[in-house]
């Protein structure tokens, strides 16, 4: 593995949370990699890893057997912080996790959180 590693090491460059990858494209780093995509008035977040079941979303304390860490508050506080910014109006959310409905976005249901589906 280092072998690969070495041979790809001068093509790759690497992102600090929050560094602009091109106009628009943002990277945040919490664990994973997440990109927040802007334009037109509109934000797409590309969430990944954070979440791996849109039960999770509902409830941003429970951690999947994929978490390194589960009991590592700070995972669960950005999951927080990212169920509150895909509510946010014009935000879209996308994970591949999500197999069925990968393009959603948070609506309140009642006093809870819950992922719905982009209408087309």
């Amino acid at each position: 593995m280092a072998e690969q590693v070495a041979a790809l090491a001068p093509r790759a460059r690497t992102v600090t949370d929050g560094h602009g990858i091109f106009p628009g494209v943002r990277v945040h780093t919490v664990g994973h990699a997440e990109y927040v995509i802007t334009g037109g008035g509109r934000r797409l977040i590309a969430f990944g890893d954070a979440v791996h079941s849109p039960i999770q979303i509902d409830h941003p304390d429970w951690s999947s057997a994929f978490d390194h860490d589960p009991a590592l508050t700070a995972y669960h506080r950005h999951r927080h912080r990212l169920v509150a910014e895909l509510a946010e109006p014009g935000t879209i959310g996308f994970d591949v996790h999500f197999a069925d409905v990968v393009f959603g976005h948070v609506q309140q249901d009642g006093a809870d959180p819950a992922w719905r589906p982009v209408d087309a």
